[in-house]
């Protein structure tokens, strides 16, 4: 009996032994390895191993805490599946210039190594900067909030996450690091600029794209306009001035009109020793060149691209208000007031830009934060709210001047004629062809019946024989100029020799010209009679009057020149030949209409486009430019015009010495 006892206790102690040895063993493998082993297996290895193409970045969601306010921010761009535009989802789908920024913002996380592991304690978070901003778990004045940032790639699938905290102390290029709903903290070398959340810098800031060169015309409308009592609107205007740039880049002071306090208009022109302030013009005129928005907001619906107010948006008072407090107010003509005054801005290719100046934005940053918590602008100071549309001024390409397409072949000729004696104007001042009862003042050489020119040959010491009295001694009073007179239009030929020049024969020898009038009896004889009419217009086209008194003939000698035309034309031409010549002038400038026609609607078009495209960007937003920018382009009456001093004025005076003021003589 004390025997079986015994063995059954053994047998107890047995089945305890072996079950501390079955835990003792699930227990030595069940227990995880050491930390400091697992972590430092990580050092020097990829953050995002999966994430390698920062191309396939498709959406940015940067999430940040206000501990001021205790409120989240967020920012978010993102890229549309379809048409591949980048917009700001956290400000109301406006157009982002995101491409080149998101690449590098991706690749601010692409290729991130692990240096080190600094804790996993999730104690340690909050001084380390790593906390991960969530809204059920902070509160107003909370501190170590890091900064959440998230790349998404299609199918909104995750490539990267990463809470950013505090810089390392004493190296400014590393971060300390969590990834998100993991203890472990991490440093790594990041640049984070690339993973910005201001709306500046995911934007085109330059709002109008345009150059100060391509400026032609400014028109300013300087005016204050509030509401008064919260009803009635008041305006006070103070001037209104429109001015020019010239192709030298000069101002140019078109109109200008001030208003007194009746309101009453009185056109004004520069006094003398006035100017145009030209350093202010050029001042605002750089400022429209790099016009910089900070911000924006989304306007209400009902107001046009041409910022006219139709009659719902007058009637939604809470459209009204969205306008009144950032300074616009629709009145019932339609139009739109500013509480700043307007300006429009014309380009020389015609398109148009109408700018008008609200209200003061506000000095806080946090002021435009929406409800859901989007990302403010940071720009530090006072802002400006600022409506702009664009528009075609058709003014800048006036209808051409078209050539009448002649129906005849008279209104032809007649406008041929026309045409040519406008080309010939210009030959007025050359030496005219003597008339019948005139004579040239002195002998012409020979040479000038050829063509050349006879400007060399000297006056004669006496006056020439009246050609008109029959009795008239070219011998006795002198010699006989190109061989005396012809009248009634004969040619007038001149033949004097070569030593009649050098004054051998200054008496006129008459026994000599005998047969060289001779000569030139038989070669009149032989040519076709010219009239005196023909004679003259041949002289002008020619510009020889001794020359032109030869009928001209074409190349082929197949046809004569026209008089009028100076274009060849068969002596018979047919009807037919009339008609093509007619069809063939009608079809050219038809052509040349048609030509200028074309270029002025490819210049409409193109402005027309531009606009298309300024105003797809214009028309749904409120934008916030720099309060500084806005007084570059407020010109107040006073800065205008500049005049100048005493002192400058007595100093000019003096230099000039006495004044001289001559009858018909500017001063």
């Amino acid at each position: 009996m004390r025997t079986v006892a015994v063995n059954e206790g053994a047998k107890t102690g047995i089945f305890w032994a072996a079950a501390l040895v079955l835990v003792a063993i699930a227990t030595f493998v069940a227990w995880p390895p050491e930390t400091e082993s697992d972590t430092q297996s990580l050092i020097g290895q990829p953050l995002f191993p999966a994430f390698s193409d920062p191309l396939a970045a498709s959406v940015l969601r940067i999430v940040s805490f206000d501990e001021e306010q205790g409120e989240l921010r967020r920012f978010e761009v993102a890229k549309d599946e379809t048409s591949g535009v980048w917009s700001l989802p956290s400000r109301n789908n406006y157009p982002a210039d995101a491409s080149e920024q998101m690449q590098n913002a991706a690749n601010a996380l692409v290729g991130v190594k692990i240096l080190d592991i600094q804790t996993d304690n999730p104690e340690d978070h909050s001084s380390l900067g790593v906390l991960e901003p969530k809204v059920e778990s902070l509160e107003v004045g909370d501190e170590g909030v890091g900064r959440l940032v998230t790349l998404k790639g299609d199918n909104n699938s995750t490539l990267a996450a990463l809470i950013i905290g505090n810089k390392v102390k004493g190296s400014e290029e590393k971060r300390y690091v969590r990834i998100p709903q993991q203890d472990p903290v991490y440093v790594v070398a990041l640049d984070d600029s690339p993973l910005s959340s201001q709306f500046e810098d995911w934007i085109e800031k330059d709002l109008l794209q345009l150059s100060s060169i391509d400026i032609s015309n400014v028109e300013i409308q300087n005016y204050d306009a509030a509401l008064q009592g919260g009803q009635s609107l008041s305006m006070k205007r103070s001037y209104d001035a429109k001015l020019s740039v010239d192709d030298a880049n000069s101002w140019k002071l078109d109109s200008l009109v001030h208003y007194d306090e009746q309101d009453t208009p009185k056109t004004v022109t520069l006094a003398e020793g006035e100017t145009l302030a030209t350093a202010k013009l050029n001042t605002l005129k750089n400022a429209l060149d790099d016009l910089k928005i900070v911000d924006v907001a989304a306007k209400p619906k009902g107001m046009s691209e041409s910022l006219k107010a139709d009659k719902d948006l007058v009637s939604d008072n809470d459209a009204v208000l969205s306008l009144a407090t950032r300074g616009f107010f629709p009145v019932t003509q339609g139009d739109i007031l500013s509480a700043n005054g307007e300006m429009i801005v014309t380009l020389k290719d015609g398109v148009e830009y109408s700018l008008r100046f609200g209200n003061v934005e506000g000095l806080s940053t946090t002021q435009n934060a929406d409800a859901e918590g989007d990302e403010p602008s940071t720009a530090t100071g006072a802002n400006r709210y600022l409506l702009v549309t664009a528009r075609v001024n058709e003014s800048t390409f006036p209808a051409p001047e078209l050539r009448s397409i002649p129906k005849s072949i008279e209104e032809l000729d007649a406008m041929e004629a026309e045409e040519n004696t406008d080309t010939a104007e210009p030959s007025e001042a050359m030496p005219q062809e003597p008339t019948s009862t005139q004579t040239d003042p002195a002998p012409m050489p020979l040479e000038a019946a050829s063509g050349e020119d006879p400007s060399f040959a000297e006056p004669s010491a006496e006056p020439p024989a009246d050609p008109a009295d029959p009795n008239a001694d070219s011998t006795s009073e002198g010699p006989v100029p190109n061989g005396g007179a012809i009248e009634d239009g004969e040619a007038s030929v001149e033949t004097p020799s070569v030593e009649e020049q050098d004054g051998d024969n200054e008496g006129g020898n008459e026994d000599d010209a005998e047969p060289e009038q001779s000569a030139v009896s038989e070669l009149e004889a032989s040519q076709p009679a010219v009239s005196a009419e023909e004679s003259d217009v041949v002289s002008e086209l020619s510009g020889d009057g001794d020359a032109a008194d030869k009928p001209m003939k074409a190349d082929d000698d197949s046809s004569t020149v026209d008089a009028t035309s100076g274009e060849g034309v068969a002596e018979d031409e047919t009807e037919e030949e009339k008609q093509e010549r007619l069809e063939a002038a009608q079809e050219k400038i038809a052509k040349e209409n048609q030509r200028a026609l074309d270029q002025r609607k490819d210049k409409l078009e193109a402005a027309r486009r531009r606009v298309r495209e300024l105003n797809s960007r214009f028309a749904d937003w409120y934008y916030v430019i720099p309060e500084a920018t806005y007084r570059q382009l407020r010109i107040e009456r006073g800065e205008l015009i500049e005049k100048p001093s005493d002192a400058t004025a007595d100093a000019d005076a003096a230099s000039q010495g006495p004044a001289l003021n001559f009858p018909g003589f500017p001063e």
